[in-house]
């Protein structure tokens, strides 16, 4: 058993993370939604915002998706935040406002899948449960030496079955922390430090010298590229930003944008983007390229400014659409490529 070990050298080494100070069930549930797919450095002033204006379950569940989404900016996977809010509806309306304490129940609740659900019970509510993550695949990988890719299922199902008959009948959730803790100080993807690692004279892969080759990972398929036009519709202090209803930024506000049909069409699409949003159009102006790389796409939009016809009314704002000041972009829930077409439309 691996647990003692671990355990002393968690209780000396753990980092001083905001929602391990004062702890609740919340804390956790938002922290744990927060921190998919996204390291702690980028997730700790996002916390300690979003705590401060949604304090308890009871004022998310009150909240809409804009509230949410708009503290989100610039954290990425956006559907995380709509999921996180209609959670905690889901608890005031089907768990009397307390969040559930088992896995099972857990898992009814939206955006809640296998590792959150475990970490969530493991944590919150000190239940043996094995939350199943990047880290904790990577320890238990090398502390198996574990051979097949561990992105096969059948591979993943067995580190969760070690995991979970290694978790302690007291200290669940610390131990839980602890695994996700040493794989992310120490038994890192690169350079692991297996001379501070507690586990050390258990891991196989130490012994075997193969500790920097595990865990094995089946090759990831190329990014996609895609290619937009992107038109920023100005009136001079202000911009047209719409709601993406679909896709990866889906509930976020952007620029209107259509697929890149080729250099010689892109003035004619940036203008046809604003006159489908009622805009008169005084001139179109090529303002140059943006490119960002999101997780699963590699996206190059090709931004226009669209100077409005002053002399036409401008459409009213409505539930998906608003003329906003680039300085108010705050505001709203705006991804960072969203700003990066903006600052290049308006010219800062």
């Amino acid at each position: 058993m691996i647990a003692r070990a671990l355990l002393r050298w968690y209780d000396r080494s753990k980092r001083d993370l905001p929602w391990r100070r004062d702890p609740s069930p919340y804390k956790t549930l938002v922290s744990e939604f927060m921190l998919q797919q996204t390291v702690v450095a980028t997730v700790e002033p996002y916390f300690g915002r979003f705590i401060a204006r949604f304090p308890d379950v009871a004022s998310l569940a009150a909240a809409n998706d804009d509230d949410v989404t708009a503290l989100w900016s610039g954290l990425g996977y956006y559907a995380r935040a709509r999921n996180l809010r209609r959670a905690a509806a889901a608890v005031v309306a089907d768990h009397g406002g307390a969040i559930p304490a088992s896995e099972v129940a857990l898992r009814t609740l939206p955006g809640i899948g296998p590792y959150t659900a475990a970490a969530v019970a493991a944590i919150a509510f000190d239940a043996r449960a094995f939350a199943l993550d990047g880290n904790t695949m990577r320890v238990l990988a090398r502390l198996t030496g574990e051979r097949r890719p561990i992105d096969l299922p059948a591979a993943r199902a067995a580190l969760h079955a070690r995991g979970l008959v290694e978790v302690p009948r007291r200290r669940a959730g610390d131990f839980n922390q602890a695994v996700m803790e040493l794989g992310a100080l120490v038994c890192t993807p690169r350079n692991p430090d297996c001379a501070a690692c507690p586990l050390a004279r258990d891991c196989r892969a130490r012994a075997e010298g193969r500790a920097a080759s595990l865990p094995r990972k089946r090759p990831r398929a190329a990014r996609p590229v895609v290619r937009v036009v992107c038109a920023c519709i100005t009136d001079g202090a202000r911009v047209l930003v719409m709601k993406r209803r679909r896709g990866l930024l889906a509930g976020t506000w952007a620029l209107p944008e259509a697929i890149d049909r080729g250099a010689r069409l892109r003035p004619k699409v940036a203008r046809g983007l604003a006159e489908a949003a009622g805009v008169g159009v005084a001139g179109v102006a090529y303002r140059g390229s943006v490119r960002h790389v999101f997780t699963h796409r590699d996206v190059t939009a090709e931004l226009f400014r669209v100077d409005v016809d002053a002399r036409q009314e401008r459409p009213p704002p409505s539930d998906d659409r608003r003329w906003v000041s680039p300085d108010g972009l705050a505001a709203l829930g705006v991804s960072t490529f969203a700003r990066k077409t903006v600052r290049l439309g308006v010219g800062r």
